[in-house]
């Protein structure tokens, strides 16, 4: 904390946690691969890593020492340090995935895994059932990891070389149109100008529009549905389905069945594309997600050879939100939702879906654990959002409750001391020194609680008073109280 210096001071917990992110963790996290996987003894590099990890949550929050440690990390978003490491470990093991064939790492993996002719004596394939049981290794857990993903990367493809993507040669031929504001004006400009586009290409007898939307029924399952119109009517209607894929994955297999469709029509020469995302569009186009290469490729190869073929044909990207409720997006829609997923053998995953998987798995540990946990605090309250549900910890958008109450350094440091008990009131002084007065300053209550102060006390604006349980009512009553759970000196 101290290579720091000064350089914090003024900064809203916002961006002391951004500091926190971008400066600490990755000077302490260094090379922890080399130490941290299956078997390894780790519990005292752990203890060392969440002391540290509080000291930062405390300094986030303006919290003073004694407030529980679980409880301020999550107030500030910060994810159990352990918790953290399988995270950034998983992606590790991933990414290996992605890595050219002449990798030293390819000499070493099992025979699935292998991509590489000169294998090592002590590789994986060479070792028996035996030795792999009885061996400790990050290799072992890189092999068992990329033994679950299904997607094979190619990063030395010709279609990603510099000078040659799409957006290189045709920029002036892909054109994305969207809302300029999601306001309720903006949206209804866009919707007038999307049925003029659309009006347009159907009465031209070389244009031709597709709708596209993919959907995830259940966890992973995916349908995607394309409906090509010409001369006012669906000419074709397709449909795909795959399995342990993500929403995005499912968006890019709906353009793609499409736009495979539509190109080979050999009289169109303008085509519109209309999705709900519009940004699977971008990534076919600019090539920049890798880990996307088995959905990307194929319809950008395509897409090239529509443009090779004539100087004048063009592709027109419109975004269609749902907020629009356009009917012919909404039949699109609705077939993707109601369409029969066929049964299938269960199946690796997608990279991206693995990702996704192992986080959603991370984080619903650590909301299982923090429900149970002791060592949040005891008076660890409450709130629900503005949706009504109770808040649980996240460590995504800055967590679940820094968002409220990141308005400045004070909030934050009053919120977390009324949220977790620990303030200078009556309450918490009965529990740590009952010798010291634990009577309300305002005499209408024998111990100040935090109840009491919300809904009684006289001292404070009452016109701030909690309405209901939601984490703003809350929120409005600490900034509309300047001096509540604060100490006497501000």
């Amino acid at each position: 904390m101290k290579m720091l210096g000064n350089s914090s001071r003024g900064l809203l917990p916002m961006q002391k946690r951004l500091l926190y992110r971008t400066c600490i963790v990755p000077i302490a996290l260094y090379g922890f691969q080399l130490w941290f996987f299956k078997g390894a003894p780790m519990i005292k590099n752990i203890m060392e890593l969440n002391k540290m990890q509080c000291r930062a949550a405390l300094w986030i929050m303006g919290a003073f020492r004694t407030l529980p440690s679980e409880g301020v990390e999550a107030i500030a978003g910060l994810i159990p340090i352990n918790l953290y490491l399988k995270k950034l470990n998983g992606r590790h093991h991933l990414r290996y995935a992605t890595v050219h064939p002449s990798h030293t790492i390819n000499t070493l993996l099992d025979k699935h895994q292998n991509r590489n002719q000169n294998q090592h004596k002590f590789a994986l394939a060479n070792l028996t059932n035996k030795q792999i049981s009885k061996l400790k290794s990050p290799i072992k857990d890189v092999s068992e990891r990329l033994n679950e993903i299904k997607d094979k990367f190619d990063p030395y493809h010709p279609i990603f070389h510099p000078g040659l993507c799409l957006v290189d040669h045709f920029s002036s031929r892909i054109v994305f149109h969207s809302p300029t504001s999601s306001s309720d004006e903006a949206l209804f400009d866009h919707l007038s100008k999307l049925n003029l586009a659309f009006e347009r290409v159907q009465k031209s007898s070389n244009d031709i529009a597709v709708i596209s939307d993919g959907s995830i029924k259940t966890v992973g399952s995916a349908t995607a549905v394309a409906h090509v119109w010409k001369d006012n009517k669906v000419i074709n209607t397709l449909k795909a389905h795959t399995n342990n894929v993500t929403s995005i994955e499912a968006e890019l297999m709906a353009i793609q069945i499409g736009l495979t469709s539509a190109v080979k029509n050999a009289e169109a020469h303008q085509i519109l594309v209309i999705t709900d995302t519009l940004e699977a569009g971008k990534k076919i186009i600019s090539l920049g997600d890798q880990y996307l290469q088995k959905s990307i490729i194929p319809i950008a190869e395509k897409i090239q050879n529509f443009f090779s073929k004539d100087g004048h044909n063009s592709i027109h990207f419109w975004h269609c939100p749902n907020k629009l409720e356009w009917s012919r997006h909404i039949l699109v829609d609705k077939e993707t939702k109601t369409s029969h997923t066929p049964p299938t053998l269960p199946e690796k995953n997608s990279f991206l879906f693995s990702k996704k998987k192992e986080c959603d798995l991370i984080l619903k540990s650590w909301q299982q654990s923090f429900k149970d946990s002791k060592k949040k605090g005891q008076l660890f309250l409450k709130f629900e959002d503005d949706n009504e549900k109770v808040i649980k910890p996240t460590y995504s958008k800055g967590g679940s409750w820094l968002p409220y109450i990141g308005i400045s350094n004070s909030i934050c440091a009053r919120f977390t001391r009324m949220m977790l008990g620990h303030a200078p009131i009556g309450e918490y002084r009965q529990r740590f020194f009952p010798n010291t007065p634990i009577q309300c300053p305002c005499g209408e209550a024998d111990v100040e609680t935090r109840e009491h102060i919300f809904m009684q006390c006289n001292r404070y604006d009452s016109s701030f008073c909690p309405r209901d349980i939601h984490i703003s009512s809350f929120v409005e009553f600490i900034v509309g109280n300047p001096t509540s759970f604060c100490f006497d000196n501000g």
